[in-house]
């Protein structure tokens, strides 16, 4: 097992105390249910042949089919996807969704692929995976440096693969190939229903917010964006490049104008702002809330004492690792967590397999609605257990979402129910 698995299921052990799971149906989700590893060839545009390492892990399919996203990044390893697969298990349960946890990816820099190459790479991953994928029992969608179009061209190489149309097999399609209204901000805007649905539990201020955000991707800037539309103080952004801030907030329109011609947030032109070269220094910001929307890891028993915020809000998945939490439960900073805040994404990702399979469109309010009420009601349940059990907000996240699986794992029968039938 590596070293990332393991330290992120210290938290569920940690939250299994907390309500005194019995210990066989924990055991249950210690590891993978199903990974498959792969080399995948790639045939460059220059006639140079590549040989890339690829990932599909099936967490757990307790709850339905497994669900989660492919991404293409460098550093992608077989930990790492298991780890995600993971957290996607605990949000699904988390968030009262039909589905057990998966995740793919492909150790390649995305930014390194022409459009054809690209191409070639989405295809080539569904034939590698094609096995284990389908509307019952795998399905993937977008992650880092995936998006629509690469799940169009997957779920197209997947119906030609099977002979049969199958929409429902992949989601964050394009609207017109299947995809639903409202799946690109849907990250971006639950991160912030849940921060208004368990801000009052955090002790901060009444009325608008200051928040250093860190990372400006798709997740990042729609959460800059609703959060601003909301009365807002966006006072911080950093992306690889840069930091700009701005006391009065930043505009969101002049952060996304800059990133559009190909720059950094840094170069976003406001009056008053000013820029850093070091984007680490985000978490260093004072702020009431410090969003963390790029890649893992970024906060760790080492800086976890930089922080000069009073909550943080985990738009990006493991962006803060266990090494850290007992720093910051000193510090009385509250995390609201990956498993909570980044649900959004799969939440939408759900309704957009509903309308496949049922073949009728939902409107974009349908969807909206449809949001607001899983992260509302997933982040009132996580704030019962924390109140029950008097515990920190992950915790009671890891809680909510472990008393739904250990109860579905159960109803197929417990070592009590075996040994009662032997006596």
């Amino acid at each position: 097992m590596g070293k990332m698995l393991s330290a992120a299921r210290s938290r569920m052990y940690r939250a299994a105390k907390q309500v005194d799971l019995h210990e066989e149906l924990v055991q249950r989700l210690d590891y993978p249910a199903e990974t498959l590893a792969v080399s995948i060839p790639l045939r460059r545009d220059d006639g140079t042949l590549m040989q890339l390492k690829s990932w599909r892990c099936r967490y757990d399919d307790t709850l339905g089919p497994s669900k989660g996203g492919i991404r293409f990044h460098h550093s992608v390893t077989e930990d790492e996807v298991q780890t995600l697969a993971f957290l996607m298990t605990m949000k699904c349960s988390l968030m009262g969704l039909p589905f057990g946890g998966g995740k793919g990816g492909i150790c390649v820099d995305a930014d390194d692929l022409s459009l054809h190459e690209k191409e070639a790479l989405s295809r080539g991953w569904v034939r590698a995976f094609a096995r284990i994928l389908g509307p019952d029992r795998d399905v993937p969608a977008p992650d880092v440096a995936t998006g629509a179009r690469e799940m169009a061209w997957m779920a197209d190489e997947f119906g030609t693969l099977t002979g049969e149309m199958r929409p429902g097999s992949f989601t964050g399609k394009p609207v017109p190939l299947g995809g639903i209204e409202g799946r690109t901000p849907a990250t971006g805007h639950g991160a912030l229903i849940a921060l208004e649905a368990v801000r009052h539990k955090l002790g901060l201020p009444l009325g608008p917010l200051k928040i250093a955000l860190q990372g400006f991707g798709n997740a990042g800037s729609w959460f800059a964006k609703e959060a601003a539309r909301a009365g807002h103080k966006i006072v911080a952004v950093s992306d690889s490049s840069g930091l700009i801030r701005h006391g009065e907030g930043l505009s969101t329109d002049a952060l996304e104008a800059a990133k559009q011609n190909g720059g950094s947030v840094a170069d976003a032109e406001q009056a008053g702002s000013d820029t850093l070269k070091t984007s680490s220094l985000i978490i260093e910001q004072e702020c009431d809330v410090l969003a963390l929307a790029a890649l893992g890891g970024v906060i760790d028993g080492d800086n976890a004492a930089s922080l000069k915020c009073s909550a943080v809000l985990e738009i990006a998945n493991r962006p803060i690792l266990p090494d850290a939490d007992e720093h910051l439960r000193r510090a009385g900073i509250e995390v609201i967590p990956d498993i909570l805040a980044n649900g959004g994404g799969v939440t939408v990702s759900h309704a957009e397999w509903v309308q496949n399979r049922q073949g009728l469109d939902w409107s974009e309010d349908r969807v909206a609605d449809y949001l607001r009420d899983t992260i509302e009601n997933a982040s009132a349940k996580t704030l019962r257990v924390m109140d029950e059990n008097q515990t920190d907000m992950r915790t009671a996240a890891y809680c909510a979402a472990l008393i739904r699986l250990c109860e579905a794992i159960s109803a197929r029968g417990t070592a009590q129910d075996y040994q009662r039938r032997q006596q």
